[in-house]
């Protein structure tokens, strides 16, 4: 059978141990690792490894008393839902006990309990399977106070809900915030309740003094064999949120196409984001992507694919689209300190797409158990690609480049034809004239004819020659014809010849 987690025996002496280094503390806040940034209603204050140890802000316990084996508190990767940045580890094995404390001021003065619930005391918790023996108890957050007598407070998440009404779910982060009606267990008989007993907060409000600071506590488990491995983080109280982190943060880096032209294919572009040593663990993570173009562009105009599958692109007030990519580490694993993760995907605009600048956002995504929805981290990069129109072929020229011109015909006359076959060629009218006795013919030739190329009436273009090297069809008919007379008249001749000689 597993028994209740025993509360802390932290003595006065232990704490007024510890108090030696927390005078410091206020002086030392910047050189521990502690950065101060405005919250709405708290100031957040982030608590790197180094703010945490002998000179404060938050001290390790253990490291100052002999009585108790210390187990483990350290600054971890492990992201808090809020910050996302790392948070408190505190673990133990056998007999062991962990615990990491803050002091509300140096002069071991304690502040009245009821201002401080007023302005809220809270907390993060995780539970871990892994590491752990038993699950369904957690780290307390402890009121080391003073109620005629010193005492601590212990607020337990196995006997009391989160701010949601749920009990202790182990592998899960849960917010627990103190309420007048909170159970907490006194380690000290105080004020009418027994060592071990528990009350009402109310209660020990009515009759405690005040208290000192918080102590975040992993006690010794009733089982001498036992483990436990827990997370706290945004630990509240007396107006202050401290954001346990390590130092280091990932790196986005991003590449898209010069330009998408409209109607035409994908354009690869890719995201890549680079975890260092120092960073925090991405769990499940993802990316956000977002497009942000020319006015009225809609997402149907736009088609982005991931890993063989389309992203669909929701379209926000401001004109703005997002969407998620599937991102390389592979979905759903887990980006470790060191690690590199990515995600590839092509860009497509569609015909008559608006034109103009695009441009493109990623953002790494994780998925924390206890949150809905993926978180974004802040790490991202951006890239502008252009719009552009589609290319417009050109249509084919007209054959005609020219005025149109008629086919050329040929001027007066052709070959003049006649006279006996003796006769030489006589010059026509700017053509060949055949001529019997040397006696020219009294054919004209051909006039000038237009060059280059000229339309030939059918769609066709014909090439033409010019002045009196070009022949037309008419010219050759008479100039055939010519020959064909010179014959016969020779015929004539050789047959008048014969007859006298016979």
């Amino acid at each position: 059978m597993t028994r209740s987690l025993r509360t802390s025996g932290t003595s006065r002496t232990l704490l007024r141990t510890a108090t030696t280094t927390a005078a410091l503390s206020a002086l030392t806040l910047l050189a521990c690792g502690i950065a101060p940034t405005a919250g709405a209603e708290d100031t957040v204050r982030t608590v790197n490894p180094s703010g945490l140890g002998p000179t404060g802000p938050w001290f390790r316990l253990q490291e100052t008393t002999p009585d108790r084996d210390p187990g483990i508190q350290e600054v971890s990767p492990k992201p808090d839902p809020v910050h996302l940045n790392g948070s408190l580890r505190l673990a133990i094995g056998a007999g062991e006990q962990a615990q990491a404390a803050h002091y509300f001021n140096s002069t071991w003065t304690p502040e009245p309990m009821q201002p401080l619930l007023d302005a809220g005391i809270s907390y993060w918790a995780y539970t871990a399977t892994e590491g752990s023996s038993v699950t369904n108890i957690g780290a307390n957050l402890q009121l080391p106070a003073s109620c005629g007598g010193f005492t601590t407070l212990s607020f337990e998440p196995g006997s009391n809900t989160d701010v949601e009404g749920e009990a202790l779910k182990p592998d899960t982060w849960q917010k627990y915030r103190f309420t007048a009606e909170s159970v907490m267990r006194t380690s000290r008989a105080v004020a009418g309740v027994p060592a071990g007993g528990d009350a009402p907060l109310s209660h020990f409000i009515a009759e405690c003094e005040g208290a000192y600071g918080v102590i975040a506590n992993v006690g010794r488990l009733g089982d001498t064999k036992g483990t436990l491995n827990t997370y706290v983080d945004n630990i509240t109280a007396d107006g202050t949120a401290w954001d346990f982190a390590v130092t280091g943060k990932a790196t986005a880096a991003l590449t898209v196409p010069e330009e998408i032209e409209a109607g035409d294919g994908p354009r690869p572009a890719d995201a890549s984001y680079t975890d260092p040593e120092d960073g925090p663990q991405y769990p499940g993570i993802g990316t956000r992507l977002t497009l942000k173009g020319p006015a009225g562009l809609q997402a149907d105009q736009l088609t982005v694919m991931s890993e063989g599958a389309e992203v669909p692109l929701t379209k926000g007030t401001d004109g703005t689209l997002t969407g998620e990519l599937r991102t390389n580490l592979r979905a759903g694993g887990t980006l470790e300190p060191g690690g590199k993760a990515g995600a590839a995907f092509t860009l497509a605009a569609a015909e008559g797409a608006p034109t103009g600048p695009l441009d493109v956002t990623t953002e790494l995504t994780v998925t924390i158990a206890g949150v809905d929805g993926p978180q974004r981290t802040g790490v991202s990069a951006t890239d502008r690609t252009l719009i552009t129109a589609e290319d417009v072929e050109p249509s084919p020229s007209p054959s005609p480049t020219r005025t149109h011109h008629p086919k050329p015909k040929p001027s007066d006359g052709g070959h003049g034809g006649g006279g006996h076959w003796g006769g030489g060629h006589g010059n026509g009218s700017g053509g060949h004239g055949n001529g019997g006795n040397g006696g020219g013919g009294n054919g004209g030739g051909n006039g000038p004819m237009p060059e280059g190329p000229v339309d030939a009436g059918d769609g066709s273009t014909a090439l033409t020659g010019g002045g009196s090297t070009g022949l037309s069809g008419t010219a050759l008919a008479a100039g055939a014809a010519g020959l064909l007379a010179a014959a016969g008249a020779a015929l004539g001749g050789l047959r008048t010849v014969r007859r006298r000689r016979g």
